[in-house]
């Protein structure tokens, strides 16, 4: 791509970047942070943090981790937050070198742990001073979730699933996808989609990190 494709705002010359081979990522970084001086764009770093969730994974040591990049104030260790569908308390963050840090300032993105739940990639993610108050509002969007995704229990079957197809009965193949890593799941879903055909319409109803339960298939 080049910046023209953009806007004159973004950039005053062509640059040709390539995420694949890295050609030019450097140059390119360096016109980003000459705009935002120029711009005179700053973050708050003296506000709760807010931010957002980039990844998400399990891990068998420290159980769930998510990658969060920090947008707006400055994230404690021992803060509590909110993170999608999720609350939890950072119990420890690490920087790019997987080092523990202490606090991370607007436009960081580290490591952080302590969820209670995995939150999906490209949720929003917010400090809040009163952990119970933290907590409320996780237990209030859970609700609404469960609210939304409920339907009657069948037990469905493959062998059920490809008799209905054959027979022209199903048009849509519903599918929940989990993992223990987002960017994983991501990947899947794509795949996943592209298997769509005249027969049937293949359709992700719900993504999400962690071990299945009993409300993914409820």
């Amino acid at each position: 791509i080049t910046c023209r494709d953009w806007s004159s705002d973004v950039c005053s010359s062509d640059l040709e970047i390539s995420a694949k081979t890295g050609q030019n990522v450097d140059k390119l970084l360096e016109m980003v942070l000459l705009q935002a001086d120029v711009m005179e764009l700053k973050a708050n770093p003296d506000c709760p943090a807010k931010g957002t969730v980039i990844e998400t994974k399990l891990d068998k040591g420290k159980g769930i981790l998510a990658t969060v990049l920090v947008q707006q104030g400055t994230l404690q260790r021992g803060q509590a937050f909110v993170a999608g569908l999720y609350s939890g308390r950072v119990r420890a963050m690490y920087d790019d070198l997987g080092k523990q840090i202490a606090s991370a300032g607007p436009s960081s993105a580290v490591l952080v742990q302590g969820f209670e739940g995995a939150p999906m990639a490209g949720d929003s993610f917010q400090v809040y001073q009163v952990e119970s108050e933290a907590r409320e509002m996780a237990n209030r969007r859970q609700q609404l979730k469960r609210e939304q995704d409920f339907r009657p229990a069948k037990k469905v079957t493959l062998e059920g699933i490809y008799d209905q197809i054959q027979e022209g009965a199903v048009q849509e193949l519903k599918l929940v996808i989990k993992g223990d890593a987002s960017g994983s799941i991501e990947a899947i879903g794509d795949s996943v989609f592209k298997m769509s055909n005249d027969q049937v319409r293949v359709t992700v109803i719900h993504k999400g990190g962690g071990a299945i339960n009993e409300s993914d298939v409820g």
